[in-house]
């Protein structure tokens, strides 16, 4: 399968559950209150994390030695299950110990949120990895958009009840733990557990303990902004920041978590079988279709923040989004790139802990620009130095990654598709007067079908690769 067609064949799947966190947020600032909105903010942060830093390594490394080798998977999928369980009670220890050194209120309801939501959140992410490296599309879209109801449904419905951010965290765990015993009982199914010859411990563990590092480092780059801001200025500080970078970064983070679903093995796939030239030619195709979607879904974001903020956000949070949102999708953009498509070399090359050595620096600058920033501009000095942040982070690891496995840049085809993002914003732009004097809804409306008819048909005429694919013939 090609990039492209993974990148579309497993949209629903993340499509879904963003659109879902973009609803919550348009519910719960409207339903609770900014402080326990704030709350459950960082308790995600807080959570994800956790998981990144202690667990994630270990459902990283069953992805990158079960990919192509289908008889090692019921090996490869038992001995990590094992180590997996081992790193949750790990995981605990560490979110009670950043709850103790935190400024929170209500320390013991946070802690055990925290951990509620990291267990629920493991028991869906490890059988997803199986279904992803099975390149069980169904499954996945089935998991997520189950989870994803789920959390909508129930989520809203218990606002009425409570306004508490630990109720909103026991929804989340119970459903997210539901769609995640369906994703065992399917990943499992057919799996001769102890057949097959794993990886050994030492090369599995050679491999995956590097990514905690990286791992670390990348959580503090992730979480700084927000756990700063709640040390400065409080839960409620943080709900207004959230808000706004939620309506950038959502859109954006499923853009690109598309290339997370199935493109990871497809790559090790590639470098293990065909070394790294055609694994370079694999990531040059990656940079297309990620930007043929991305680039032009950032402009569009830019240019309909104001009544996009105005439509799905309470009145009390629309003027901090406006403010916060064009410097958060550059950095998703920066972002993006960087962590879906650059990092991937680390993993082919077995360089994990090369990553940590690299964000170092970059973390490093992101705090200084916090303590400078923020005590004057408040939440906008906190976006921008977020963005300085990773603006940096993406230069360095671009330089060092090829320097590892030399791919070929597609200038020619991001160029066309800057071509055409332009076309979309100057058309998007140019009827901005004429829906002035109407309600955000027509403003917001009218700005996305434009930009989307523009872009599609400035898209076929200069056609990017991701058009031909599809449309090999003018």
């Amino acid at each position: 399968m090609s990039i492209v067609r993974s990148l579309i064949g497993y949209a629903p799947a993340v499509v879904l559950p963003r659109l879902v966190s973009l609803l919550l947020v348009v519910v719960l600032t409207r339903l609770i209150s900014r402080n326990e909105y704030g709350l459950y903010v960082l308790v995600t942060t807080i959570g994800e994390a956790v998981d990144a830093i202690c667990s994630n390594w270990v459902r990283i490394a069953l992805a990158r030695f079960a990919s192509g080798q289908a008889g090692a998977i019921g090996a490869e999928s038992l001995r990590s299950l094992k180590i997996h369980a081992a790193t949750l009670a790990l995981s605990a220890a560490v979110a009670v110990g950043l709850t103790a050194a935190m400024q929170v209120e209500r320390p013991v309801e946070f802690a055990v949120a925290v951990i509620v939501y990291m267990v629920a959140t493991a028991v869906l992410r490890f059988p997803s990895t199986i279904l992803s490296v099975q390149g069980d599309r169904n499954g996945i879209v089935a998991v997520e958009v189950g989870k994803a109801l789920g959390v909508l449904v129930f989520g809203v419905a218990v606002t009425w009840l409570s306004g508490s951010f630990f109720v909103q965290t026991l929804v989340f765990a119970v459903v997210t733990t539901a769609a995640g015993a369906w994703g065992w009982r399917r990943s499992w199914r057919g799996i001769a557990a102890r057949v097959g010859t794993a990886e050994p411990l030492r090369g599995f563990l050679g491999y995956g303990l590097p990514i905690v590092p990286a791992a670390i480092v990348t959580s503090v780059l992730a979480s700084s902004d927000r756990l700063w801001l709640n040390h400065s200025d409080g839960a409620a500080a943080v709900a207004l920041y959230a808000a706004g970078v939620m309506l950038a970064k959502q859109p954006m983070d499923f853009l690109f978590s598309l290339a997370g679903v199935r493109v990871f093995p497809l790559l090790m796939e590639d470098y293990e079988r065909g070394g790294p030239e055609v694994a370079g030619r694999r990531l040059s195709e990656l940079i297309s279709g990620v930007g043929f979607i991305t680039l032009p879904a950032a402009a569009g974001v830019v240019l309909v923040a104001e009544p996009m903020a105005g439509l799905l956000l309470a009145h009390d949070y629309v003027d901090a989004a406006v403010v916060v949102l064009p410097l958060a999708v550059a950095t998703a953009l920066f972002a993006g790139f960087k962590t879906f498509v650059l990092d991937q070399i680390f993993h082919m090359v077995k360089r994990n802990g090369l990553n940590a050595t690299i964000s170092l620096p970059a973390a490093l600058v992101g705090l200084a620009a916090l303590m400078l920033l923020v005590p004057r501009w408040g939440i906008w000095g906190c976006a921008l130095a977020y963005l300085i942040q990773f603006a940096f982070l993406f230069a360095t690891t671009f330089v060092v990654t090829r320097r590892l496995m030399p791919f070929p840049i597609p200038w020619g085809d991001l160029g066309r598709i800057v071509a055409a993002t332009a076309v979309m914003s100057a058309a998007v732009w140019a009827v901005r007067p004429l829906t002035a004097g109407t309600g955000v809804l027509v403003q917001l409306g009218v700005g996305v079908v434009v930009g989307i008819v523009v872009y599609g048909a400035a898209a076929l005429v200069i056609r990017p690769s991701a058009v031909a694919e599809f449309l090999p013939r003018r």
